[in-house]
């Protein structure tokens, strides 16, 4: 029998990425790319070629959505954003008897299909396999094997710099509003602390260009993180560029992150202000890791640098390495966070062969040093 994988919001930003990483993996399967607008997903199909196929779907119409999932082994969703789709599509996927994955999806979806048991039918799901959250949660858990036994403290600077969608801006509002994790919260000792740490304005960080702004930012995902390795110490920073417009912008979108205030203007705003931002620079990821402790009794440091040009390629290769893995049945039934499901050397190995990465580099020094080397050796 010919394998089906139906990928919603199949011509997005994300979705054309997962639904091509897909056609390329596994050219024996049937594609299925969905979305509202029919000519959209003709055109994707068209240029995928072989077995894809286009399909009218409205994920707010039930009977569109059951029958956009018949028939599928796996449905990936990657439309959004993810604070109004919540369970929706997985729940259809589930009820056709295919497993699902979200680029998105986070604690709510978690909670809600956990009420299901998906594991009676034995189904799996597989949520936040994209960037951020997603890569975030993989990447430090992939570090901590590269020669730290017992970990006890990781350092992040996670910084972007790229086009926003609607439904990506969305969702990183609602973030910084507290829906996904408590700004300037910190892990200390096995707990969330709240304010412990302040956000670090006009300053110098390894391996980020120019000036910046570090805001500190404990997400659900990097405390699950921190339960998971043992740390006692978690200090996360989201970073922006020095006078960038859109930290400006979100300092009067604090109504909106709260849910206090239209949340769809504000959205619009901040994707005006990244592409501000943007203008006459290329697109940036970056991601610098530090992880610090003891390996064969000894103090053991290893550090992590990810370069990459385009955030919806990094989310889609993630997106599509999950639905890889359950075609392959290397996810149990159940419902998963990527971060904690997924095979990290298979992602991690399959990010370093990306254009749109340009660098991932492994350094066995904190940050500060292996940056240092770096220059001296320029």
């Amino acid at each position: 029998m010919t394998t089906t994988l139906a990928v919603l919001g199949g011509y997005g930003a994300v979705g054309a990425v997962a639904a091509r990483e897909l056609a390329t993996a596994h050219p024996e399967a049937r594609l299925r790319i969905g979305g509202r607008r029919f000519d959209e997903a003709t055109r994707c199909a068209d240029h995928l070629g072989g077995h894809a196929e286009p399909y009218a779907v409205d994920l707010t119409d039930p009977d569109s959505l059951t029958a956009f999932c018949a028939g599928s082994h796996v449905v990936v969703n990657c439309a959004g954003p993810s604070y109004r789709v919540l369970d929706t599509v997985a729940r259809a996927a589930l009820a056709a008897g295919a497993d699902y994955v979200d680029a998105g999806g986070d604690e709510p979806v978690h909670r809600a299909l956990t009420d299901r048991d998906p594991a009676r039918q034995g189904r799996a799901a597989v949520l936040t396999a994209g960037m951020m959250p997603g890569l975030t949660g993989m990447l430090p858990r992939w570090l901590a094997a590269q020669g730290v036994d017992e970990p006890e403290r990781l350092l992040a600077y996670v910084g972007t710099m790229d086009r926003l969608t609607p439904a990506g801006a969305g969702d990183y509002l609602l973030s910084l509003g507290g829906a996904y994790g408590e700004a300037q919260s910190a892990w200390r000792g096995g707990a969330r602390v709240l304010r412990v740490l302040q956000p670090l304005t006009d300053t110098e960080l390894p391996f980020f260009p120019g000036t910046v702004s570090a805001y500190p930012y404990l997400s659900y995902e990097a405390e699950r993180l921190a339960r998971d390795l043992g740390l006692a110490t978690v200090d996360w920073y989201n970073v922006f560029d020095g006078g960038s417009r859109m930290l400006k912008t979100l300092g009067r979108l604090q109504g909106a992150m709260t849910g206090q205030s239209a949340l769809e203007p504000a959205a619009h705003e901040l994707i005006e202000a990244a592409g501000l931002d943007l203008f006459g620079r290329d697109p940036y990821q970056l991601f610098a890791l530090e992880l610090t402790g003891r390996s064969a009794g000894r103090t053991a440091t290893r550090a992590l640098v990810l370069r990459g040009t385009d955030t919806y390629e990094l989310t889609g290769a993630v997106a599509a390495a999950a639905a890889g893995a359950l075609l392959a049945g290397r996810v149990p039934a159940g419902v998963h966070y990527a971060a904690e499901v997924l095979d990290a050397d298979a992602v991690v190995e399959r990010l370093g062969q990306l254009a749109a990465v340009t660098s991932l580099d492994l350094f066995d020094r904190p940050l500060a040093e292996a940056c240092a080397t770096e220059e001296g050796e320029l």
